[in-house]
């Protein structure tokens, strides 16, 4: 008889869309999407308004800070930037929750997921960045032939 185990483990889509918009030369634009995806994710939790806008619009100033030491250019800079965004995040939400008067204290287990979900999401990282390119190859195509090339 097997026992399964149910892990929390997290795939950070917003930093992982983020980081891939900050590869691609968008700051402006990720700036954007990390305030509006913490404003909708505040919205529609149903908890504290502004704890998830402020913690992505943190999150995205580290990724601009940390994107400049690493080659965004190779997969291994892209998985290492999702990496540490992801695990800076799990690790800025707690003291954060304390901000807002949310009690939320850190176990060791709590650590060890969090690095596992900022692995996995620096591992799913360039499927979904190869997904993102895929999906807006026609619009680079529409606009190219619509405004000529840049």
């Amino acid at each position: 008889m097997s026992c399964l185990v149910s892990v929390p483990v997290d795939i950070e889509v917003v930093v992982i869309i983020s980081v891939y918009l900050i590869a691609m030369g968008s700051e402006t634009g990720a700036g954007i999407f990390a305030l509006g995806q913490g404003l909708l994710t505040d919205i529609f939790s149903g908890g504290v308004w502004g704890f998830h806008a402020i913690l992505y619009m943190i999150i995205f100033l580290f990724i601009r800070v940390l994107a400049r030491p690493f080659d965004l250019s190779s997969a291994f800079g892209r998985i290492a930037l999702v990496f540490f965004s992801v695990l800076v995040k799990e690790l800025i939400s707690a003291p954060l929750l304390h901000l807002f008067s949310l009690n939320s204290n850190i176990s060791s287990y709590d650590l060890l997921m969090y690095v596992i979900s900022a692995l996995f999401s620096g591992l799913i990282a360039p499927l979904i960045f190869y997904l993102l390119k895929s999906i807006g190859r026609p619009f680079h195509k529409m606009k190219e032939e619509y405004m000529g090339p840049v």
